[in-house]
């Protein structure tokens, strides 16, 4: 296989417009070994989801368009609960107050086996996600035969990008103490809408001194529609 290597996964068609978005990338560096059929990985692929965790995190909290759309879902869900209770003088949310209401709510919105999931995009939001990937791994002969297609790698990325479904897809774990909420990308690798890969020759992990064949440098970027975190969604108070 000549590298660099470039496929188009997915194409909806929908493009997105380059005015209109959100993005940002996600890095993985570790083994990847590829999944398909009944070889399904789920401890491996949670482990690549919980890679994910704090990037993501850190994404609703520093990124001024999800930072405000994460406020905008706590503050509605204060004001659901206020109309509930009947409170009469009801106290002022700070932003802090407001995005810590909003994980809480769709952290139990979204619990799946003792995780409460933060995804960002869902599809009550309608959100339309492409991906580009840069995926770099080693492509001596040597390794070729043992570490699988780079069909099945993907495979194994895009699990790990959306929420585990069940105990078994968690790795039959429970979360960590930095883990609760736990945040993803995806509801369901289904709301992908286009991928491009590019696999290239990885020479050395980053701190490593010896490569392996399942060893994998990943930059995942992220593109949204920004248009869609300007409609206050009626789900968020349901």
């Amino acid at each position: 296989m000549q590298l660099p290597y470039s496929h188009n996964y997915i194409n909806t068609g929908e493009a997105i417009k380059e005015a209109d978005l959100v993005e940002f990338r996600l890095l993985y560096e570790g083994e990847l070994k590829p999944s398909g059929g009944s070889n399904t990985r789920p401890s491996e692929k949670h482990e690549i989801r919980r890679a994910f965790h704090p990037q993501l995190r850190r994404l609703w909290l520093t990124n001024k368009n999800i930072k405000r759309f994460a406020e905008r879902i706590g503050r509605g869900v204060y004001g659901a609960e206020i109309r509930d209770s009947g409170i009469q003088n009801p106290t002022h949310l700070s932003k802090e107050e407001s995005i810590n209401k909003a994980f809480a709510h769709i952290g139990n919105n979204w619990n799946r086996s003792g995780y409460q999931c933060v995804p960002l995009v869902t599809q009550e939001q309608v959100l339309r996600c492409s991906l580009d990937i840069l995926l770099l791994r080693p492509e001596e002969d040597k390794y070729i035969f043992t570490q699988g297609d780079i069909d099945g790698q993907v495979k194994t990325l895009f699990d790990a990008l959306r929420i585990p479904k069940n105990f078994d897809e968690a790795g039959q774990t429970t979360p960590g103490p930095d883990e609760s909420p736990f945040f993803c990308l995806l509801e369901d690798d289904r709301l992908i809408s286009e991928v491009r890969v590019i696999a290239d020759h990885l020479l050395l992990l980053p701190h490593a001194k010896s490569v392996t064949a399942n060893d994998a440098f990943a930059v995942i970027t992220v593109k949204l529609n920004q248009k869609e975190f300007d409609a206050f969604t009626d789900y968020i108070t349901a």
